[in-house]
């Protein structure tokens, strides 16, 4: 019950660093939390990116050469620094990154890293995730409760959303963005109605 929680409350950080990672600038000083009971940020990052595709907590334990208690330490410290962070920080951003590549520090070269199993085929697939998780955040609704309905955890989301963030990133450096548009709105539309909201006020 308490990793549950945990990656509830870690869901809304990874879901947002997918974005991050993709359309943010490094900044001049690239510098992360310092490591806690001798896990590093990443580390800590590479660790949960297995337990949200559902791996056991023990082998990451075993990676890590700590027992739960030091990682809840490290849990903690480094959850504050990501709530209490600028979204538009390294910090952030890294999370993001090693969250949708988790073999860095102790995890580097193991054969373990989650796999992913190309749910979002299609550009709709995408767009109706998406469209689902803004309106329902916009509701109070629990993200990873959204990712559960589309049968994904939070990592698979990380992995499978990235080239389409990066598709709609292009189409709208290209000024052709509109159809995309049009269909993430009509899935949006279809979520609002089905939560109560209204439309959002466009003037």
């Amino acid at each position: 019950m308490k990793h549950t929680f945990l990656m509830m409350r870690l869901t809304r950080h990874a879901v947002a660093a997918v974005f991050a990672m993709l359309t943010l600038q490094a900044q001049a000083a690239e510098t992360l939390p310092a490591p806690v009971n001798g896990i590093t940020f990443e580390e800590w990052t590479a660790g949960n990116a297995r337990l949200a595709n559902k791996q056991p907590l023990d082998g990451v334990l075993d990676t890590l050469q700590v027992n739960e208690a030091k990682w809840n330490e490290a849990n903690a410290a480094f959850m504050k620094a990501l709530q209490e962070g600028d979204p538009r920080s390294y910090t952030f951003r890294r999370y993001g990154e090693v969250f949708a590549n988790p073999a860095v520090g102790r995890f580097a070269g193991k054969n373990d890293s989650p796999q992913v199993r190309g749910k979002l085929a299609t550009f709709e697939d995408y767009a109706r995730v998406q469209a689902h998780l803004t309106v329902a955040t916009e509701a109070g609704k629990d993200p990873q409760e959204v990712l559960e309905e589309h049968d994904l955890n939070v990592y698979e989301f990380s992995q499978e959303a990235r080239p389409w963030v990066q598709e709609t990133a292009r189409a709208a450096a290209g000024g052709d963005i509109e159809d995309m548009n049009r269909i993430r709105e009509e899935f949006e539309a279809e979520y609002r109605a089905r939560y109560g909201l209204a439309a959002p006020d466009k003037h």
